[in-house]
């Protein structure tokens, strides 16, 4: 199909596959004729846009806040340079105090502030896996899964893995990100971590589900992204105590056998396997101490 804009011209290709169909827009497209294409196209069918414009590495992203339509992590990366912009200040002032010596000029220890929050910004890994499930029925299926380390300046990584069908990598790597500033701030000893599974959880029975998070423990574990004082996941979105017991006892039978703390590479476990009384109200609660 062929729109027109003011100064240009938009060939839309179609890969038809009803009711889905996609739209690529070139990179290039100014935010004005976007939205203009993006309202004519709504109202006609419904549809998925993506750009063809690369998207950029957090270490690339200094104009984040020009970004037209930012993902998640985008939006993550937006609000840490704004409160960077609040803080570095301050951090410099206090480098005067604490560190007189190690920096001998107001020119170092910006140098050092800066670099700081430039290791602080990216998310350092990022474990992408997919692997097949045979479900009840006998039909094969491809599941898929990510993982993301956002700082190991703490360990053990800490953060939860969610199941639903619209998970990301932008996701998980953003709320890695908001788990790494979240132990900051109160001083938890954590790096912030997050994992999903893009699968939803309530069209799969209960055999197939532990045939998921049990491969799927297996393959964070291959990969050293699962393991007590290294990656320790935790409930989310989609799981529970029941989804934790299935990683732990599949970490203690696999990788974890002869480690006496192996149950510990994940949080949320019921009471009968090392879990802890009040962590299910300890969200609501602000926080639990024992």
């Amino acid at each position: 199909d062929e729109f027109r804009f003011p100064g240009q011209r938009l060939v839309v290709g179609v890969e038809a596959s009803p009711p889905l169909k996609m739209f690529r827009v070139p990179g290039n497209l100014n935010s004005s004729a976007l939205r203009s294409f993006k309202a004519t196209i709504a109202s006609r069918l419904t549809c998925r846009l993506f750009s063809t414009a690369p998207r950029l590495l957090a270490s690339e992203r200094d104009g984040v806040d020009e970004i037209d339509d930012p993902d998640f992590f985008d939006m993550v990366l937006s609000k840490y340079k704004h409160a960077v912009s609040l803080v570095e200040e301050r951090l410099i002032d206090r480098l005067r105090t604490d560190s007189p010596y190690l920096f001998k000029t107001d020119k170092e220890r910006s140098a050092h502030v800066s670099g700081v929050m430039k290791i602080v910004r990216p998310c350092n890994h990022m474990l992408y896996v997919s692997f097949p499930l045979t479900r009840d029925n006998g039909e094969l299926e491809v599941i898929e899964g990510y993982r993301a380390q956002h700082s190991q300046h703490r360990r053990p990584c800490k953060g939860g893995i969610r199941y639903a069908e619209n998970v990301t990598a932008s996701e998980v790597s953003a709320l890695a990100a908001l788990m790494t500033y979240k132990c900051a701030i109160v001083d938890v000893p954590f790096g912030g971590a997050k994992a999903g599974i893009k699968i939803n959880p309530a069209n799969y029975s209960v055999n197939e589900l532990e045939k998921i998070t049990r491969r799927f423990a297996m393959e964070l574990a291959k990969k050293r992204f699962l393991g007590p004082g290294v990656d320790v996941p935790a409930p989310d979105m989609g799981t529970g105590e029941r989804e934790m017991s299935w990683i732990a006892d599949t970490y203690a039978m696999t990788y974890g056998q002869g480690d006496i703390n192996s149950h510990a590479c994940v949080t949320g476990k019921p009471i009968s396997q090392g879990g802890i009384h009040g962590r299910v109200s300890a969200t609501g609660k602000v926080c639990w101490v024992q």
